[in-house]
């Protein structure tokens, strides 16, 4: 009797270990992620005056990394995963704009990481509610995706466009909107795929 007891505290020990790890990977990615599109956020593309950046672009993989975390690993995790990804956004950004660029601006950093922190939470937590409530149906996923960058997108391209609600704003801010509408359909079909793990 003993021994059956002994070998499954071993199991639980060696589950503890294996979430743990998993969780510091997962984490290094998504840091890895948000360093790698904050490096690219001046990148767009440029069609007839209007402008798709890059950053915006690709938020979604962002928003599906810390929902795969949450399924695999429990809530805990991917609240862990946001907050230290929206310190490294900070502190990586507040680096390239003083020692790459030479100029600070704390206003503009602070309104990235907090649009960046905002959305992920409000993502990471209707997803849990989704994953915890129902069978996890794709629309609500990409309605989800899609809600959550609506959020991202109004914060981040106010803030490039100085709040001033022009016509382009509007153009760039629908396309942006519809092209991350179509990655997140990809991000939700790929999510079905990912197993529910340990909670």
């Amino acid at each position: 009797m003993c021994v059956s007891r002994k070998s499954r505290l071993e199991v639980l020990k060696e589950q503890s270990v294996t979430i743990k790890q998993l969780s510091v990977a997962y984490t290094f990615l998504l840091c890895s992620c948000v360093i790698f599109l904050y490096s690219v956020h001046n990148v767009s593309f440029n069609y007839d005056g209007i402008s798709v950046n890059f950053m915006s672009l690709l938020f979604p993989v962002l928003l599906f990394l810390v929902n795969v975390i949450a399924k695999e690993l429990g809530y805990k995790y991917g609240n862990r995963a946001i907050i230290i990804s929206t310190i490294t956004l900070f502190f990586y950004g507040a680096f390239c704009n003083l020692f790459v660029t030479g100029s600070f601006n704390l206003f503009d950093i602070t309104i990235i990481s907090m649009a960046y922190f905002i959305t992920q939470t409000i993502c990471l937590a209707v997803y849990y509610y989704l994953l915890v409530n129902t069978r996890l149906p794709i629309l609500l996923v990409v309605c989800n995706y899609i809600v959550s960058s609506l959020i991202y997108n109004i914060l981040y391209i106010s803030l490039n466009y100085k709040f001033i609600m022009t016509t382009e704003f509007w153009i760039e801010y629908i396309l942006i909107v519809l092209l991350q509408g179509v990655l997140g359909i990809v991000l939700a079909i790929f999510d079905a795929i990912v197993e529910r793990g340990i909670d």
